[in-house]
């Protein structure tokens, strides 16, 4: 991590043997950060792989002698899903929660969500919210770029999806612990009942009613800490 702290910068291609900047990040290099010519870069392909390389001003980097390395996998993956709420929160859920190395990021249509959205522009959002997530990554020198899920019209569906170890944040569960891989946060007005019933599973977060935004970052702080103290 330390070498691509260093970096000028850090990118995503679509392969590192051969590793070429797309158009967009192109610009953003040389129009936005203004690399000059022989800056090093760090590289990744997204999935946990990368390399050193240098900037030559154009969109083929130079691999140089450096290898191709591989970041420790991860012993569990971790999963935040959140009810989408109005305007541009969710925008910001998204970028925190890449941050914070959440792998599965999935949006919510719950019983007492503002928002109704149909399949299509939830497929718009999710597109998105996925190249939100990806510029995050770079920003945060990551090496993996979360997925973010398709929007979940219920949350009866997701669970279904889950199976059995899906914890609803809900003042009153237990504490976050290192079992806990998925966690599910609600509106602001909540779970219904009928909802609450569909797992037994409860988690509470630090302070008292969060906004959702603040909510799915809490949740994703304290997994986050126990996947690094307990695997």
């Amino acid at each position: 991590m330390n070498e691509r702290r260093q970096a000028a910068a850090h990118v995503f291609v679509a392969d590192l043997a051969q590793p070429v900047l797309s158009e967009e990040d192109m610009y953003h290099l040389s129009k936005v950060l203004r690399l000059r010519g022989g800056e090093v870069v760090s590289s990744s392909d997204g999935r946990g792989s990368w390399r050193m390389c240098q900037y030559r001003q154009s969109t083929i980097l130079d691999i140089e002698a450096s290898e191709i390395r591989e970041a420790p996998q991860q012993l569990r993956e971790l999963t935040v899903a959140f009810a989408v709420t109005k305007g541009d929160k969710p925008d910001l859920v998204v970028q925190k929660l890449t941050e914070l190395g959440i792998e599965h990021i999935v949006p919510l249509i719950t019983e007492r969500c503002i928002v109704r959205w149909d399949e299509d522009k939830g497929s718009k959002n999710q597109i998105r919210w996925q190249k939100i997530a990806r510029e995050a990554a770079m920003q945060s020198r990551s090496v993996t770029i979360p997925q973010v899920h398709k929007v979940f019209l219920s949350l009866e569906a997701f669970v279904a999806s889950q199976g059995p170890n899906v914890a609803f944040a809900e003042p009153g569960g237990q504490s976050i612990d290192s079992v806990i891989s998925v966690i599910v946060i609600g509106p602001e007005g909540g779970f219904t009942h009928q909802e609450l019933a569909l797992s037994q599973q409860r988690v509470s977060l630090p302070g008292g009613i969060l906004r959702s935004e603040t909510a799915a970052v809490a949740a994703a702080v304290l997994m986050s800490q126990q996947r690094v103290q307990h695997g």
